[in-house]
């Protein structure tokens, strides 16, 4: 196995290349927008079906 710090392609410390980062942040956002939007649907649906701050 190479040393990563040798590679001029990868990041330290990661040992991901540019590019793969890149991608991982992607779908890192991605998933957390996922997350965000169903965790906003679950409360509305709790506060219609409740007498959540009413």
């Amino acid at each position: 196995m190479a040393d990563s710090k040798s590679d001029p392609n990868k990041v330290w410390p990661t040992g991901l290349t540019e590019a793969e980062s890149e991608e991982l942040h992607r779908h890192l956002i991605q998933g957390t927008q996922i997350f965000g939007f169903i965790a906003a649907l679950a409360h509305l649906f709790a506060y219609i079906y409740s007498p959540w701050l009413k």
